[in-house]
């Protein structure tokens, strides 16, 4: 059963970014506490980005052990692998100068230099991820309403496909590797972020449901976290319980 997704609001888009990178590490810390390797499904967006940097600063003064930490992609553009569009050589750069990780469960979605086109690059990836469930899922509601590579009116793609190719993104590169809502909802647990006040409404129509949002059905098996700034959160009820 899916879990009901709740919201963390804080102050602006700064506090979230820490707010979020030290759960990150809490989490990763408890995930290591148990048998087997956490896996983890990152997200390039920039404050996806900014939070993954946030909590690579707080790693090597805390128990986690990257070597441990099997990583995933929940989209990537399907471009050449030294692209400055691939979120996975950005993300890559960033956490090689800070962390030692293991390459061997490291799976960046394929580029284009080894596949004709994002279907079969699509296909390779969901063989890789097999029955994999990520344990935590970062993702960042967009402007336009994405989430991963998945836009508002795109075509729907097969619901059982676990990971899907994309050739007609409205913004950025038009062909994309993205995992599916089907994919993405088997996830342990799914932290979105969101930041500023151009999503708000966007934040708002996801939370009533809109059936247009990718956002609006996302949940995890376990936990469905929303972190909001202030302006992102600004069109959400607010109650104020006095005890």
């Amino acid at each position: 059963m899916a879990a009901t997704p709740r919201a963390l609001r804080f102050f602006d888009r700064a506090t979230l970014v820490e707010a979020a990178a030290e759960r990150l590490i809490a989490r990763l810390i408890e995930l290591q506490d148990h048998p087997g390797t956490p896996q983890l499904g990152l997200s390039g967006d920039p404050l996806a980005y900014d939070v993954l940097a946030a909590a690579v600063e707080r790693m090597p003064n805390s128990p986690v052990d990257p070597t441990r930490l099997s990583l995933w992609w929940t989209f990537d553009a399907f471009v050449p692998t030294d692209s400055t569009q691939r979120h996975a050589l950005r993300m890559l750069s960033l956490l090689a100068g800070r962390v030692q990780l293991d390459p061997a469960i490291v799976h960046p979605i394929p580029s284009s230099d080894a596949y004709a086109d994002p279907e079969a690059a699509a296909h390779q990836y969901a063989q890789d991820l097999g029955q994999t469930r990520l344990d935590i899922c970062l993702l960042e509601l967009g402007s336009r309403g994405q989430v991963a590579g998945l836009f508002p009116g795109q075509r729907p793609p097969p619901s059982s496909e676990p990971v899907v190719g994309l050739t007609d993104a409205p913004h950025g590169p038009p062909e994309r590797v993205s995992l599916s809502l089907a994919a993405l909802n088997a996830s342990r647990e799914i932290w979105l972020l969101a930041a500023g006040q151009a999503v708000a409404g966007l934040v708002a129509a996801s939370w009533a449901g809109a059936s247009n949002l990718p956002s609006a059905h996302l949940a995890g098996r376990e936990r469905t976290w929303w972190f909001l700034d202030q302006a992102a959160a600004g069109l959400l009820p607010f109650h104020r319980c006095t005890l």
